[in-house]
């Protein structure tokens, strides 16, 4: 069953990527002669000239927490996408030692990002004209990119404790199952809300 929902849930994924980045190629077309100008070697991870000590680190987490993030998401689902089977050996040796950066580094950022990722008064205005189904003006906004954001942060806290509480005799048998099952789905929709998150940020920064 985990198995079809991740091949599905990241197939849909992918191919809303695909279709949001095809849709936007026109649009782009018109700001190529500013998208093509030199930019800095690290310009997708809004690395720039005169960053302050506390951004160059903010962006630094961000790198390594999206790189522990992946050799996680393919340590886990690598196997059970593949041939439905739980990871060992040093896979899992890998994916342990993985998650203690990773949530390291999400601290770090939900604390250091939080005040320019909230939501501002016309953003909270889209959202409730999207929630009614009413027409907006989308053009520049950041309101799906600052969605994504939280969604991966309130994500990984079941993610996490989930699976740290198997650790403890605290839970029976059955309880440790739900609970390994609770971590496989809310890592599948972490996974899934940073892919657009990082996919947007790209977008974004790549204007």
């Amino acid at each position: 069953m985990f198995q079809a929902i991740s091949w599905g849930s990241l197939i849909v994924i992918f191919i809303g990527i695909l279709i949001h980045y095809l849709s936007s190629i026109d649009g782009g077309k018109k700001t190529k002669a500013k998208s093509d100008q030199k930019k800095p070697p690290f310009w997708w991870c809004g690395w720039e000239k005169g960053l302050g000590c506390l951004s160059k680190l903010k962006r630094i987490a961000a790198v390594v927490a999206v790189a522990c993030l992946m050799v996680m998401a393919v340590t886990a689902f690598s196997g059970r996408l593949a041939v439905d089977e739980l990871m060992s050996g040093y896979v899992l040796m890998l994916h342990v030692g993985s998650a203690p950066v990773f949530i390291g580094c999400v601290v770090f950022l939900l604390i250091t990002w939080a005040h320019q990722c909230r939501l501002t008064q016309v953003e909270w205005e889209e959202l409730t004209k999207r929630i009614r189904f009413q027409s907006v003006e989308a053009k520049g906004s950041g309101l799906f990119r600052k969605l994504t954001f939280w969604g991966a942060m309130f994500l990984t806290v079941p993610a996490s404790l989930s699976i740290v509480s198997v650790m403890f005799t605290l839970f029976g048998t059955h309880e440790q199952e739900v609970l390994f099952q609770v971590h496989q789905y809310t890592s599948l929709a972490l996974v899934s809300f940073a892919i657009v998150h990082i996919y947007l940020v790209l977008r974004q920064q790549s204007k």
